[in-house]
C-alpha cells in the first residue's frame, strides 16, 4: 500500500437530487480525454474551457461530436488559449484526468483536481508491466500531490492506487435515454480498442460467449472488420433500446463490474448479461443475469432472446439500479461539493 497524500480517505455518498438546477458561477480548465465524462460534468452547471491536448505522434485529440453533443456551458480551446487563460488567472479550478495534465498547469497557482478513472494495476499490465509499481508510483506523486484533491470513479480504483481521495461514481441521466424496446434479438457490446484491451474488457471471453448469436460490436476498433463506431449520441442510444441484451465482460481485477455504457444501457432498461465481477451491481436473476460459467451466461442469453417480456422486466429492475446507486443527481452534487472545497469557497 502507498503512503497516503491525506490523512482519511473519503468517500461522497449524496442523496439523488437534481443539483444542476442550481446556479454556478466557477470557469473550470479540463482536458479532452472523456467526452462522455465531460458531459456528466457539464452536470454541474460550470463554465468549462475543454483543451485539445496532444496525444501520439503529435495529433491533436479533437472534441468528437459521435460520442457526445458539446453542452452549451462546455467551450472547447486550443493549448494556447488555455496557456494564454492561466496566465491571466482566468480560472478557478482545473479538472485534470492524468498526469501530462497536471503537467500543464504545474507552475500556475491554480487548484486543481485530479481523476482517477483506471487502476495503476491496469495501467502497468497495458503498458507489458516493463516497469514496476514501485518506480512508477515514485515518479508520480510529486504530481498527484500538486492536487489539491484527488477523485477516484471507484472504490475499488482508489484501493488499487493505494491513495486518499474522494470516491464519486459515475451518474447517468435516465431521462436522457430512448425507452427500452429490445425488438432485434442481437447482443450489443460498446468499447474502443476491445482486443487491445483484453486484459479488462474481455473481448475474447465476449467472442465465446456471442458465438451462435447475431450480434453488434460499436467502438473504435480498428482491428476487428466487424466493428463500427456509433454516427452519433443519438445511434448509440438507439441501440441500447433497439438490442435485445447488452454483454458486459469487465474482468476483475483489471476493472470494475460495470463501465459508462453497462450503466447507460441499464438507463435506457436494457436487460445485462455479464461475467462475475466482485463489484458488479447485478444480482444474478434479479436485476440481469450474471456468471462466472460461459455456459450460464449463454443460457441467460438465450432465454432473453426467446422471451422479449422477461428481457423487459429484468432490464426495467437493472434502470431502477442505476436510479439508485449512479445517479446523476449524486455524481453533480459529489462533484460540487469537491470543487467548493478545492477553490475555497465556503458552505
Amino acid at each position: 500500500m502507498l503512503k497516503s497524500l491525506r490523512d482519511e480517505s473519503k468517500i461522497i455518498i449524496c442523496q439523488s437530487i437534481d443539483a444542476r438546477t442550481m446556479p454556478r458561477g466557477f470557469r473550470v480548465l479540463s482536458f479532452n480525454w472523456h467526452e462522455p465524462y465531460l458531459c456528466m460534468l457539464a452536470g454541474t452547471g460550470e463554465m468549462f474551457e475543454i483543451v485539445e491536448p496532444y496525444e501520439g505522434m503529435g495529433s491533436i485529440r479533437r472534441w468528437d461530436e459521435s460520442r457526445r453533443p458539446r453542452p452549451p456551458n462546455l467551450a472547447v480551446v486550443s493549448m494556447k488559449e488555455a496557456q494564454r487563460g492561466l496566465t491571466s488567472g482566468r480560472y478557478d479550478l482545473a479538472v485534470c484526468h492524468n498526469f501530462n495534465d497536471i503537467k500543464v498547469i504545474y507552475d500556475y497557482p491554480l487548484p486543481a483536481v485530479l481523476v482517477f478513472h483506471n487502476k495503476l494495476t491496469t495501467d502497468l499490465a497495458l503498458g507489458g508491466n516493463t516497469v514496476s509499481r514501485e518506480s512508477y508510483t515514485a515518479s508520480v506523486l510529486p504530481l498527484a500531490s500538486r492536487a489539491r484533491e484527488l477523485v477516484f470513479v471507484s472504490e475499488s480504483k482508489r484501493e488499487d492506487w493505494g491513495l486518499d481521495g474522494v470516491v464519486i461514481k459515475p451518474g447517468m441521466d435516465i431521462d436522457d435515454t430512448v425507452p427500452y424496446r429490445g425488438h432485434e434479438k442481437r447482443i450489443l457490446r460498446v468499447g474502443n480498442l476491445m482486443r487491445e484491451r483484453d486484459l479488462m474488457l474481455g473481448f475474447r471471453l465476449q467472442e465465446e460467449i456471442c458465438e451462435g448469436f447475431d450480434s453488434t460490436l460499436l467502438g473504435r476498433n480498428p482491428s476487428l472488420g466487424h466493428s463500427r463506431p456509433p454516427e452519433s449520441w443519438e445511434d448509440l442510444k438507439s441501440c441500447y433500446s433497439s438490442h435485445r441484451v447488452y454483454l458486459n465482460t469487465t474482468l476483475h481485477p483489471y476493472e470494475d463490474g460495470y463501465n459508462m455504457s453497462m450503466l447507460e444501457a441499464m438507463a435506457a432498461g436494457a436487460p445485462v448479461v455479464s461475467v462475475s465481477n466482485p463489484t458488479s451491481p447485478i444480482e444474478n436473476g434479479v436485476n440481469g443475469y450474471v456468471s462466472e460459467n460461459v455456459g450460464a451466461l449463454r443460457d441467460a442469453i438465450a432465454a432473453l432472446m426467446e422471451d422479449a417480456d422477461l428481457a423487459r422486466t429484468v432490464g426495467r429492475r437493472g434502470k431502477e439500479t442505476v436510479a439508485e446507486l449512479f445517479s446523476l443527481g449524486s455524481f453533480v452534487a459529489g462533484w460540487r461539493s469537491v470543487m467548493d472545497s478545492v477553490a475555497g469557497v465556503s458552505a
